[in-house]
Protein backbone atom coordinates (compact mmCIF):
# COMPACT_ATOMS: atom_id res chain seq x y z
CA UNK A 1 0.00 0.00 0.00
CA UNK A 2 2.54 2.24 1.05
CA UNK A 3 4.98 1.64 -2.12
CA UNK A 4 1.62 2.16 -4.59
CA UNK A 5 1.35 5.51 -2.54
CA UNK A 6 4.76 6.37 -3.16
CA UNK A 7 4.04 5.73 -7.13
CA UNK A 8 1.14 7.44 -6.58
CA UNK A 9 2.66 10.53 -5.31
CA UNK A 10 5.73 10.57 -7.80
CA UNK A 11 3.44 10.76 -10.71
CA UNK A 12 1.79 13.53 -8.83
CA UNK A 13 4.62 15.41 -8.56
CA UNK A 14 5.36 14.81 -12.08
CA UNK A 15 2.42 16.06 -13.57
CA UNK A 16 2.89 19.23 -11.63
CA UNK A 17 6.16 19.50 -12.39
CA UNK A 18 5.49 19.06 -16.09
CA UNK A 19 2.50 21.82 -15.89
CA UNK A 20 5.41 24.44 -14.35
CA UNK A 21 7.75 23.51 -17.04
CA UNK A 22 4.81 24.34 -19.47
CA UNK A 23 3.85 27.46 -18.31
CA UNK A 24 7.68 28.64 -17.91
CA UNK A 25 8.15 27.75 -21.67
CA UNK A 26 5.14 29.27 -23.25
CA UNK A 27 4.04 32.19 -20.89
CA UNK A 28 7.74 33.25 -19.90
CA UNK A 29 8.73 33.80 -23.40
CA UNK A 30 6.64 37.18 -23.12
CA UNK A 31 6.95 40.65 -20.98
CA UNK A 32 3.37 40.96 -18.60
CA UNK A 33 2.26 44.66 -19.14
CA UNK A 34 -0.89 44.11 -17.42
CA UNK A 35 -0.02 43.23 -13.53
CA UNK A 36 1.28 45.58 -11.24
CA UNK A 37 3.21 43.04 -9.32
CA UNK A 38 5.11 41.99 -12.86
CA UNK A 39 9.09 42.41 -13.44
CA UNK A 40 8.08 44.87 -16.09
CA UNK A 41 5.99 47.36 -14.01
CA UNK A 42 8.45 47.34 -10.95
CA UNK A 43 11.22 47.89 -13.42
CA UNK A 44 9.26 51.10 -15.08
CA UNK A 45 8.60 52.77 -11.72
CA UNK A 46 12.46 52.66 -10.63
CA UNK A 47 13.50 53.90 -14.13
CA UNK A 48 11.21 56.88 -13.32
CA UNK A 49 13.25 57.49 -10.64
CA UNK A 50 15.99 57.17 -12.68
CA UNK A 51 14.46 59.33 -14.52
CA UNK A 52 14.12 62.25 -11.87
CA UNK A 53 17.45 61.37 -10.06
CA UNK A 54 20.62 60.16 -11.91
CA UNK A 55 18.73 60.86 -14.97
CA UNK A 56 19.36 65.19 -14.27
CA UNK A 57 22.54 64.50 -12.58
CA UNK A 58 23.72 63.60 -15.92
CA UNK A 59 21.83 65.99 -17.82
CA UNK A 60 23.55 68.93 -15.36
CA UNK A 61 26.76 66.96 -16.19
CA UNK A 62 26.44 65.97 -19.70
CA UNK A 63 26.39 69.88 -20.04
CA UNK A 64 29.80 69.96 -18.61
CA UNK A 65 30.46 71.20 -15.16
CA UNK A 66 27.49 70.73 -13.95
CA UNK A 67 26.33 73.92 -15.94
CA UNK A 68 29.38 76.26 -14.83
CA UNK A 69 32.33 77.54 -16.61
CA UNK A 70 35.05 76.47 -14.07
CA UNK A 71 35.20 71.89 -14.42
CA UNK A 72 37.45 72.04 -11.98
CA UNK A 73 35.32 72.06 -9.32
CA UNK A 74 32.76 70.04 -10.61
CA UNK A 75 35.43 67.06 -11.27
CA UNK A 76 36.73 67.41 -7.25
CA UNK A 77 32.81 66.75 -6.38
CA UNK A 78 33.10 63.87 -8.47
CA UNK A 79 36.23 62.06 -7.14
CA UNK A 80 33.98 63.00 -3.42
CA UNK A 81 30.86 60.97 -4.71
CA UNK A 82 33.08 58.54 -6.67
CA UNK A 83 35.24 58.07 -3.89
CA UNK A 84 32.57 57.39 -1.51
CA UNK A 85 30.72 55.08 -3.50
CA UNK A 86 33.35 53.05 -3.93
CA UNK A 87 32.89 51.97 -0.39
CA UNK A 88 29.36 52.20 0.34
CA UNK A 89 28.53 50.02 -3.28
CA UNK A 90 30.31 46.86 -2.09
CA UNK A 91 30.26 47.20 2.05
CA UNK A 92 26.77 49.02 2.75
CA UNK A 93 24.06 48.82 0.15
CA UNK A 94 23.77 45.63 -1.15
CA UNK A 95 23.30 44.98 2.89
CA UNK A 96 20.96 47.83 3.45
CA UNK A 97 18.76 46.82 -0.02
CA UNK A 98 18.71 43.74 0.74
CA UNK A 99 17.31 43.92 4.69
CA UNK A 100 15.40 47.29 4.15
CA UNK A 101 13.85 46.62 0.87
CA UNK A 102 14.17 48.20 -2.21
CA UNK A 103 11.09 50.93 -1.64
CA UNK A 104 13.32 52.51 0.93
CA UNK A 105 16.42 52.29 -0.15
CA UNK A 106 15.53 53.73 -3.25
CA UNK A 107 13.92 56.45 -1.95
CA UNK A 108 16.65 57.58 0.70
CA UNK A 109 19.23 57.10 -2.01
CA UNK A 110 17.56 59.55 -4.40
CA UNK A 111 16.99 62.55 -2.01
CA UNK A 112 20.75 63.80 -1.93
CA UNK A 113 20.62 64.15 -5.96
CA UNK A 114 18.33 67.63 -4.97
CA UNK A 115 20.95 69.01 -1.82
CA UNK A 116 23.58 68.44 -5.40
CA UNK A 117 21.52 70.67 -7.21
CA UNK A 118 21.20 73.30 -4.85
CA UNK A 119 24.88 73.34 -4.25
CA UNK A 120 25.26 73.88 -7.79
CA UNK A 121 22.69 76.84 -7.56
CA UNK A 122 24.76 78.37 -4.39
CA UNK A 123 27.59 78.18 -6.62
CA UNK A 124 26.62 80.74 -9.14
CA UNK A 125 26.06 83.20 -6.38
CA UNK A 126 28.97 82.18 -3.57
CA UNK A 127 31.34 80.38 -5.81
CA UNK A 128 31.31 78.12 -2.94
CA UNK A 129 33.60 75.22 -3.74
CA UNK A 130 33.34 73.26 -0.25
CA UNK A 131 29.58 72.88 -0.67
CA UNK A 132 29.46 71.44 -4.10
CA UNK A 133 32.26 68.84 -2.90
CA UNK A 134 30.42 67.98 0.01
CA UNK A 135 26.94 67.85 -1.55
CA UNK A 136 29.03 65.67 -3.97
CA UNK A 137 30.05 63.04 -1.18
CA UNK A 138 26.78 63.08 0.37
CA UNK A 139 25.36 62.44 -2.98
CA UNK A 140 28.26 59.44 -3.06
CA UNK A 141 26.14 57.59 -0.19
CA UNK A 142 22.35 57.90 -1.49
CA UNK A 143 24.45 56.90 -5.31
CA UNK A 144 25.00 53.98 -3.96
CA UNK A 145 21.90 52.93 -2.19
CA UNK A 146 20.19 54.18 -5.61
CA UNK A 147 21.56 51.88 -7.99
CA UNK A 148 22.49 49.23 -6.25
CA UNK A 149 18.79 48.34 -5.29
CA UNK A 150 18.01 49.70 -9.30
CA UNK A 151 20.36 47.05 -9.87
CA UNK A 152 18.88 44.14 -7.54
CA UNK A 153 15.42 45.09 -9.77
CA UNK A 154 16.63 44.76 -12.83
CA UNK A 155 18.81 42.18 -12.87
CA UNK A 156 17.11 40.11 -10.66
CA UNK A 157 13.44 39.85 -11.48
CA UNK A 158 13.43 39.33 -15.08
CA UNK A 159 13.64 35.92 -16.69
CA UNK A 160 16.79 35.01 -18.64
CA UNK A 161 15.04 35.99 -21.80
CA UNK A 162 13.72 39.04 -20.99
CA UNK A 163 17.22 40.67 -19.66
CA UNK A 164 18.35 42.53 -22.75
CA UNK A 165 14.62 43.58 -23.53
CA UNK A 166 14.56 45.11 -19.71
CA UNK A 167 17.84 46.72 -19.45
CA UNK A 168 16.92 48.46 -22.67
CA UNK A 169 13.41 49.55 -21.50
CA UNK A 170 15.16 51.02 -17.84
CA UNK A 171 17.69 52.84 -20.03
CA UNK A 172 15.02 54.85 -22.57
CA UNK A 173 12.98 56.02 -19.45
CA UNK A 174 16.33 56.56 -17.35
CA UNK A 175 18.03 58.65 -20.40
CA UNK A 176 14.92 60.55 -21.25
CA UNK A 177 15.67 62.20 -17.76
CA UNK A 178 18.73 63.18 -19.28
CA UNK A 179 17.38 64.09 -22.52
CA UNK A 180 14.84 66.16 -21.44
CA UNK A 181 17.15 67.99 -19.15
CA UNK A 182 19.18 69.07 -21.33
CA UNK A 183 16.78 70.27 -24.00
CA UNK A 184 15.30 72.18 -20.64
CA UNK A 185 18.50 74.12 -20.82
CA UNK A 186 19.04 74.32 -24.14
CA UNK A 187 15.78 76.21 -24.00
CA UNK A 188 16.45 78.17 -21.11
CA UNK A 189 19.75 79.25 -21.57
CA UNK A 190 19.28 79.65 -25.90
CA UNK A 191 20.36 83.11 -25.22
CA UNK A 192 22.71 83.05 -22.60
CA UNK A 193 26.04 84.66 -23.29
CA UNK A 194 27.41 83.77 -19.53
CA UNK A 195 29.16 80.20 -20.05
CA UNK A 196 27.01 79.13 -16.82
CA UNK A 197 23.01 77.65 -16.70
CA UNK A 198 20.28 79.71 -15.35
CA UNK A 199 19.24 79.96 -11.64
CA UNK A 200 15.60 79.16 -13.00
CA UNK A 201 17.63 75.52 -14.65
CA UNK A 202 19.21 74.32 -11.37
CA UNK A 203 15.34 75.26 -9.55
CA UNK A 204 13.33 72.85 -12.23
CA UNK A 205 16.17 70.48 -12.32
CA UNK A 206 15.52 70.37 -8.16
CA UNK A 207 11.87 69.66 -8.70
CA UNK A 208 12.04 67.06 -11.07
CA UNK A 209 14.76 65.14 -9.03
CA UNK A 210 12.24 65.28 -5.31
CA UNK A 211 9.11 63.88 -7.62
CA UNK A 212 11.52 61.32 -8.74
CA UNK A 213 11.99 60.41 -5.07
CA UNK A 214 8.49 60.24 -4.82
CA UNK A 215 8.01 57.69 -7.25
CA UNK A 216 10.25 55.03 -5.26
CA UNK A 217 7.28 54.76 -2.91
CA UNK A 218 5.15 52.68 -5.60
CA UNK A 219 8.15 50.09 -4.98
CA UNK A 220 6.52 46.46 -3.94
CA UNK A 221 8.40 44.03 -1.76
CA UNK A 222 10.29 41.22 -4.35
CA UNK A 223 8.57 38.52 -2.38
CA UNK A 224 5.19 40.24 -4.20
CA UNK A 225 7.01 40.55 -7.55
CA UNK A 226 5.38 37.24 -9.86
CA UNK A 227 7.14 36.68 -12.84
CA UNK A 228 6.03 35.55 -16.34
CA UNK A 229 6.50 31.79 -15.27
CA UNK A 230 4.55 32.38 -11.95
CA UNK A 231 7.39 32.17 -10.02
CA UNK A 232 8.38 34.56 -7.30
CA UNK A 233 11.15 37.06 -7.80
CA UNK A 234 12.51 36.37 -4.10
CA UNK A 235 11.76 34.39 -1.29
CA UNK A 236 9.97 35.53 1.94
CA UNK A 237 13.03 35.16 4.45
CA UNK A 238 15.60 38.23 4.42
CA UNK A 239 19.43 37.42 4.91
CA UNK A 240 20.89 38.75 7.92
CA UNK A 241 24.01 41.35 7.97
CA UNK A 242 26.03 38.24 8.72
CA UNK A 243 24.38 36.36 5.57
CA UNK A 244 24.70 39.04 4.11
CA UNK A 245 28.64 39.45 4.66
CA UNK A 246 29.53 35.93 3.56
CA UNK A 247 27.58 36.39 0.47
CA UNK A 248 29.93 39.51 -0.66
CA UNK A 249 32.46 37.14 0.21
CA UNK A 250 31.41 34.16 -2.20
CA UNK A 251 30.89 36.85 -4.83
CA UNK A 252 34.77 38.23 -4.19
CA UNK A 253 36.52 34.82 -4.51
CA UNK A 254 34.29 34.60 -8.00
CA UNK A 255 37.44 34.42 -10.48
CA UNK A 256 34.95 35.85 -12.77
CA UNK A 257 34.18 38.94 -10.87
CA UNK A 258 38.11 38.92 -10.90
CA UNK A 259 37.98 38.78 -14.63
CA UNK A 260 35.59 41.33 -15.06
CA UNK A 261 36.65 44.16 -12.39
CA UNK A 262 38.43 46.49 -15.70
CA UNK A 263 35.19 46.05 -17.74
CA UNK A 264 33.04 46.89 -14.87
CA UNK A 265 36.13 50.13 -13.84
CA UNK A 266 35.77 51.29 -17.41
CA UNK A 267 31.71 51.33 -17.85
CA UNK A 268 31.91 55.04 -17.06
CA UNK A 269 35.62 56.24 -16.66
CA UNK A 270 35.64 58.06 -19.93
CA UNK A 271 32.33 60.08 -18.53
CA UNK A 272 34.98 62.96 -17.71
CA UNK A 273 36.62 63.22 -20.69
CA UNK A 274 33.51 63.18 -23.26
CA UNK A 275 31.95 65.95 -21.08
CA UNK A 276 34.19 67.84 -19.73
CA UNK A 277 37.57 67.85 -21.72
CA UNK A 278 35.51 67.41 -25.03
CA UNK A 279 31.93 68.51 -24.92
CA UNK A 280 32.98 71.59 -22.24
CA UNK A 281 35.59 73.14 -23.83
CA UNK A 282 35.08 73.25 -27.43
CA UNK A 283 31.68 74.02 -27.05
CA UNK A 284 29.12 77.18 -26.41
CA UNK A 285 26.82 76.93 -23.48
CA UNK A 286 23.50 76.25 -25.80
CA UNK A 287 25.37 74.09 -27.61
CA UNK A 288 26.65 72.18 -25.40
CA UNK A 289 22.96 71.26 -23.63
CA UNK A 290 21.75 70.07 -27.20
CA UNK A 291 24.97 68.07 -27.67
CA UNK A 292 24.18 66.53 -23.91
CA UNK A 293 20.53 65.91 -25.08
CA UNK A 294 21.84 64.41 -28.29
CA UNK A 295 24.30 62.07 -26.03
CA UNK A 296 21.26 60.51 -23.94
CA UNK A 297 18.88 60.05 -26.74
CA UNK A 298 22.04 58.27 -28.59
CA UNK A 299 21.77 55.74 -25.18
CA UNK A 300 18.10 55.55 -25.24
CA UNK A 301 18.16 54.05 -29.13
CA UNK A 302 21.69 52.28 -29.13
CA UNK A 303 20.96 50.27 -25.17
CA UNK A 304 17.21 49.04 -26.91
CA UNK A 305 18.31 47.91 -30.18
CA UNK A 306 21.56 46.09 -28.63
CA UNK A 307 19.08 44.97 -25.43
CA UNK A 308 17.05 43.09 -28.10
CA UNK A 309 20.30 41.51 -29.57
CA UNK A 310 21.47 39.92 -26.47
CA UNK A 311 17.51 38.80 -26.42
CA UNK A 312 17.87 37.27 -29.43
CA UNK A 313 15.40 33.58 -29.66
CA UNK A 314 17.28 32.16 -32.07
CA UNK A 315 20.59 32.14 -30.17
CA UNK A 316 21.25 30.20 -26.85
CA UNK A 317 22.77 31.90 -23.93
CA UNK A 318 26.55 31.38 -24.87
CA UNK A 319 26.29 32.86 -28.30
CA UNK A 320 24.38 35.84 -27.77
CA UNK A 321 27.20 36.97 -24.94
CA UNK A 322 30.10 35.54 -27.33
CA UNK A 323 28.36 37.65 -29.80
CA UNK A 324 27.79 40.62 -27.28
CA UNK A 325 31.12 41.01 -26.20
CA UNK A 326 32.70 40.71 -30.11
CA UNK A 327 29.94 43.48 -31.25
CA UNK A 328 30.96 45.84 -28.39
CA UNK A 329 34.45 45.25 -28.92
CA UNK A 330 33.90 46.58 -32.47
CA UNK A 331 32.20 49.77 -31.90
CA UNK A 332 34.52 50.59 -29.41
CA UNK A 333 37.44 50.58 -31.78
CA UNK A 334 35.36 51.99 -34.38
CA UNK A 335 33.85 54.91 -32.29
CA UNK A 336 37.54 55.62 -30.56
CA UNK A 337 38.89 55.47 -34.07
CA UNK A 338 36.65 58.37 -34.91
CA UNK A 339 37.78 60.17 -31.29
CA UNK A 340 41.65 60.20 -32.43
CA UNK A 341 40.66 61.84 -36.00
CA UNK A 342 38.95 64.55 -33.75
CA UNK A 343 41.93 65.04 -31.50
CA UNK A 344 44.52 65.54 -34.88
CA UNK A 345 42.82 68.40 -35.50
CA UNK A 346 42.90 69.55 -31.70
CA UNK A 347 46.13 71.97 -31.08
CA UNK A 348 47.40 75.23 -30.31
CA UNK A 349 48.18 76.00 -33.67
CA UNK A 350 44.48 74.84 -34.74
CA UNK A 351 41.39 77.33 -35.79
CA UNK A 352 39.07 73.70 -36.53
CA UNK A 353 38.24 73.27 -32.96
CA UNK A 354 38.73 76.70 -30.87
CA UNK A 355 37.94 76.39 -27.22
CA UNK A 356 33.98 77.43 -26.56
CA UNK A 357 33.69 78.51 -30.07
CA UNK A 358 31.81 75.40 -31.75
CA UNK A 359 28.29 76.50 -32.28
CA UNK A 360 25.44 74.68 -33.44
CA UNK A 361 23.91 77.38 -35.80
CA UNK A 362 26.98 79.90 -36.33
CA UNK A 363 29.76 77.14 -37.03
CA UNK A 364 27.71 75.62 -40.19
CA UNK A 365 29.41 72.58 -41.48
CA UNK A 366 32.13 72.49 -39.27
CA UNK A 367 29.92 71.37 -36.37
CA UNK A 368 28.69 67.95 -37.88
CA UNK A 369 31.91 65.75 -37.37
CA UNK A 370 32.09 67.13 -33.37
CA UNK A 371 28.37 66.39 -33.05
CA UNK A 372 28.26 62.96 -34.69
CA UNK A 373 31.51 62.10 -32.72
CA UNK A 374 29.66 63.10 -29.43
CA UNK A 375 26.16 61.19 -30.08
CA UNK A 376 28.07 57.99 -31.32
CA UNK A 377 30.09 58.20 -27.53
CA UNK A 378 26.95 57.86 -26.10
CA UNK A 379 25.68 54.84 -28.34
CA UNK A 380 29.13 53.68 -27.06
CA UNK A 381 28.66 53.94 -23.56
CA UNK A 382 25.10 52.75 -23.86
CA UNK A 383 26.33 49.49 -25.66
CA UNK A 384 28.56 49.22 -23.00
CA UNK A 385 26.49 49.94 -19.99
CA UNK A 386 23.70 47.51 -21.02
CA UNK A 387 26.42 44.48 -21.86
CA UNK A 388 27.56 45.10 -18.03
CA UNK A 389 24.05 44.55 -16.00
CA UNK A 390 24.16 41.51 -18.57
CA UNK A 391 26.56 39.92 -17.28
CA UNK A 392 25.32 40.12 -13.70
CA UNK A 393 22.00 39.10 -14.63
CA UNK A 394 23.87 35.94 -15.96
CA UNK A 395 26.46 35.56 -12.78
CA UNK A 396 23.01 35.84 -10.58
CA UNK A 397 21.13 33.39 -11.50
CA UNK A 398 17.86 35.99 -11.66
CA UNK A 399 18.31 36.33 -7.65
CA UNK A 400 17.38 39.98 -6.32
CA UNK A 401 19.42 39.28 -3.45
CA UNK A 402 22.78 37.91 -5.17
CA UNK A 403 22.14 40.68 -8.05
CA UNK A 404 22.25 43.34 -5.00
CA UNK A 405 25.54 41.51 -4.43
CA UNK A 406 27.34 41.36 -7.61
CA UNK A 407 26.25 45.22 -8.46
CA UNK A 408 27.30 46.18 -5.48
CA UNK A 409 30.74 44.57 -6.51
CA UNK A 410 30.38 46.19 -10.37
CA UNK A 411 29.46 50.13 -8.97
CA UNK A 412 32.83 49.72 -6.66
CA UNK A 413 35.19 49.08 -9.37
CA UNK A 414 32.68 51.35 -11.65
CA UNK A 415 33.17 54.15 -9.17
CA UNK A 416 37.30 53.67 -8.75
CA UNK A 417 37.33 54.00 -12.19
CA UNK A 418 35.09 57.02 -12.58
CA UNK A 419 37.37 58.75 -9.29
CA UNK A 420 40.68 57.52 -10.33
CA UNK A 421 39.56 59.52 -14.79
CA UNK A 422 38.34 62.30 -12.78
CA UNK A 423 41.19 63.15 -10.66
CA UNK A 424 43.22 62.55 -14.26
CA UNK A 425 40.66 65.32 -15.27
CA UNK A 426 40.91 67.42 -12.53
CA UNK A 427 44.50 68.27 -12.75
CA UNK A 428 44.55 69.81 -16.68
CA UNK A 429 46.39 66.54 -18.15
CA UNK A 430 46.92 67.39 -21.91
CA UNK A 431 43.71 66.16 -23.54
CA UNK A 432 45.97 64.27 -25.82
CA UNK A 433 47.42 62.12 -23.18
CA UNK A 434 43.58 61.84 -21.23
CA UNK A 435 41.94 60.60 -24.71
CA UNK A 436 45.28 57.74 -25.56
CA UNK A 437 44.93 57.00 -21.53
CA UNK A 438 41.05 56.39 -21.87
CA UNK A 439 41.19 54.35 -25.16
CA UNK A 440 44.14 51.97 -23.63
CA UNK A 441 41.94 51.35 -20.82
CA UNK A 442 39.30 49.93 -22.57
CA UNK A 443 41.36 47.95 -24.80
CA UNK A 444 42.67 46.43 -21.30
CA UNK A 445 39.35 46.14 -20.24
CA UNK A 446 37.65 44.21 -23.46
CA UNK A 447 40.62 42.01 -23.20
CA UNK A 448 40.67 41.34 -19.66
CA UNK A 449 36.75 39.98 -20.44
CA UNK A 450 37.69 37.37 -22.64
CA UNK A 451 37.95 34.49 -20.09
CA UNK A 452 34.18 35.91 -18.72
CA UNK A 453 32.71 36.07 -21.92
CA UNK A 454 34.13 31.78 -22.83
CA UNK A 455 32.33 30.63 -19.83
CA UNK A 456 29.36 31.77 -20.28
CA UNK A 457 27.13 28.60 -20.41
CA UNK A 458 22.83 28.16 -20.68
CA UNK A 459 22.63 28.67 -17.46
CA UNK A 460 19.08 27.55 -16.16
CA UNK A 461 16.69 30.24 -14.57
CA UNK A 462 16.55 30.80 -10.75
CA UNK A 463 19.78 28.33 -10.67
CA UNK A 464 21.00 30.14 -7.54
CA UNK A 465 18.18 30.59 -5.55
CA UNK A 466 14.55 29.27 -4.12
CA UNK A 467 11.28 29.22 -6.38
CA UNK A 468 8.45 30.10 -5.43
CA UNK A 469 5.43 28.67 -7.61
CA UNK A 470 2.38 31.30 -6.97
CA UNK A 471 -0.05 29.62 -9.31
CA UNK A 472 -3.26 28.35 -7.45
CA UNK A 473 -1.44 29.54 -4.66
CA UNK A 474 -3.95 29.57 -1.66
CA UNK A 475 -1.19 31.38 1.13
CA UNK A 476 0.81 28.76 1.06
CA UNK A 477 4.45 29.12 0.16
CA UNK A 478 4.79 26.08 -2.45
CA UNK A 479 8.70 25.81 -3.41
CA UNK A 480 10.23 23.82 -5.30
CA UNK A 481 10.91 21.04 -1.95
CA UNK A 482 7.06 21.31 -1.70
CA UNK A 483 6.59 19.98 -4.96
CA UNK A 484 8.83 16.84 -4.04
CA UNK A 485 7.53 16.30 -0.75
Amino acid sequence: MDHQTSKETESHTSVEEEQAMAVSSSDSKKICYTRYNSPFWQIVIVSFVAFGCPGMYNALSGIGGGGQLDTTTSAKGHIALASVSAVGNIFVAPVVTNILGPKWTVFIGGLPYVLYAGSLLAYSHTASQGFVIGASAVLGIGASLLWIAQGSIMTGYPLPQQHGRMIGIFWIIFNSGGFLGSMISFGLNFSSKSGTVSDSTYIAFMCIMAAGCLCALGLLNPYNVIREDNSRAAVSKKPGVWEEFVGLLKVLRDWRVASLIPFWMAANYAYNYQQNTYNAKLFTLRTRSFNGGMYWLAQMVSSYIFGLFLDNPYMNRRQRGLWGFAINALISMVVWGGGLAAQLKRGPNSDYYALNEMDLITSGGKYAGPFMLYFFYGSFDAIWQTLVYWTIGYLSHESPEQAARYVGAFKCAEAVGSAIASKVNSTKTNYNVEFAVDWAFIVLAIVCAIPFAWSIEDAPAHAGQETVYVEGDKGENRTNSDLNA
